[in-house]
This record gives structure tokens, C-alpha cells and sequence, in this order.
């Protein structure tokens, strides 16, 4: 059996599924909860931030410092957490995006591939949004907004654990980015990691575009589309892979 030489790092949101609108509302409950107030909750954007940034952009945004934000931000965490449990109950808007159930479990078996997540949730958040359907287990490793509220920060961190859980070092292009947001885009970049977009999420296909990407994807439906030129070939499918 093959050693692995790929690290496949993915985000959540936008990029595997939809958690609808049960983040923001366990948000906006937990803010006002310590801070009175949910800032601009109601209509920020949230793609491509960690869940810390989140809570500080809003928050300074609020007229709070970071001192008394740092004094709170634990807390918060632990209200959201426990609101986001019970939204997901009920959220109708919480799926997979196309091609997750039959990529996840595809990558996960492939011997050549060690697959990871990089995501600006905290852990306890993307155990939360994935153990849903049965997907948490398949990521071996992750880098979570809970490590760093930098996302390019990230990025170095999975590999470091990977390395932890393989003995091997993963460098340059042995690594794949996969996510919906420029900001995904940036992080790649940041670690020296191919850059996979998908247009699954809120920026949608330009704004993905003009971050230039080493490959722009409408969904993870066409993975077949780049597996040959990030060295995962799959010889029963046809591929033509094209360069963003």
C-alpha cells in the first residue's frame, strides 16, 4: 500500500455544506448574552472568517475593546456552541453541497491521501456541522479558527499535525487548499499549497475568480476535472482538467 503524499485540507462552510442560518442565530443569542448587543450580526458577512474574527469584528464594530472582548470571547464560545446544537436540530436548511457524500468518503479511503480540514470554525463547531452526517471521523486531521483567529495561520498547523500523524512533512504542492472564499484562496497562498476554489458559497464564481485560484470548480461534482493535475488520478474516470 501506498505511503500518503497529499494533504487534502477543506473548509466547511460554502465549501462542504450549508449549516443554513443556525450559525448566525447561535451567534447573535450568544453576543448579546455577554455584550448586550450583536452588532451588525444581522447582515455581516461571515464567509471566509475564523469564528474569533467574527466575534471581534463585530464587536469592535460595537465600540468594545479587545481587552474586555478577550474577557468574554470563552464564554461566548460556550453559548454558541451549545445554540448551535440546538439549532441544528431544527435548521431544514443544514445539507451537504453537490459531490461532498461521494468525494468525502472517496478521499478518505484513498491511501495516497491524508484529508484534513482548514476552517475558520472552532472545533467544537465543525465537530457539531459535520458529525451530522456522519463525516467528522473521515478528516484525520484540522486546523480550526480555535488555533488561530489569523486563517493563513491555519494552514501550517494541519500540516504540522499531519506531520505528527504520518512522520511525514508535507511541502508546496504535496498540499491542497479547498475552499469557496478568496480568503481560502489567500491562506493557500500563504502556505505554498495549490488553491482549489469551489462556487458553492456566498462570493459565488467572480469574486473566486479574481483571486485567482490554481483551479476554479463549480462544485466538488467535478473534482475529476483536477484529481489528475494535483497527482490523484483516478484511471476509470476521464479527466480534463483545466487550469482556472
Amino acid at each position: 500500500m501506498p505511503a500518503p503524499d497529499r494533504l487534502i485540507l477543506f473548509d466547511i462552510d460554502g465549501t462542504l455544506l450549508s449549516a443554513g442560518g443556525a450559525p448566525r442565530r447561535a451567534f447573535r443569542r450568544a453576543l448579546t448574552q455577554f455584550f448586550g448587543t450583536d452588532g451588525a450580526a444581522a447582515t455581516d458577512d461571515f464567509s471566509g472568517k475564523t469564528d474569533p474574527q467574527i466575534v471581534y469584528d463585530l464587536m469592535t464594530g460595537a465600540g468594545f475593546g479587545n481587552n474586555h472582548i478577550a474577557e468574554r470571547i470563552a464564554a461566548v464560545f460556550e453559548s454558541y456552541v451549545a445554540g448551535l446544537a440546538a439549532e441544528l436540530e431544527t435548521e431544514t436548511g443544514h445539507r451537504l453541497l453537490p459531490g461532498v457524500a461521494e468525494l468525502v468518503p472517496r478521499l478518505a479511503e484513498d491511501p495516497r491521501v491524508v484529508l484534513g480540514l482548514v476552517t475558520g470554525n472552532i472545533e467544537t463547531g465543525a465537530r457539531l456541522k459535520l458529525d451530522h452526517f456522519g463525516l467528522w471521523d473521515r478528516f484525520r486531521v484540522g486546523a480550526f479558527g480555535s488555533d488561530d483567529r489569523d486563517r493563513d495561520r491555519l494552514p501550517p498547523i494541519a500540516v504540522g499535525r499531519a506531520r505528527e500523524l504520518t512522520g511525514r512533512s508535507f511541502v508546496g504542492e504535496e498540499v491542497v487548499v479547498v475552499g469557496d472564499t478568496p480568503a481560502d484562496v489567500r491562506c493557500a497562498r500563504a502556505a505554498g499549497a495549490i488553491a482549489i476554489a469551489v462556487a458553492t458559497g456566498p462570493p459565488g464564481r467572480h469574486p473566486l475568480a479574481a483571486s485567482e485560484p490554481d483551479f476554479l470548480l463549480d462544485s466538488l461534482e467535478a473534482w475529476p476535472d483536477v484529481a489528475a493535475e494535483i497527482g490523484l488520478e483516478d484511471r476509470r474516470i476521464e479527466t480534463s482538467a483545466r487550469r482556472a
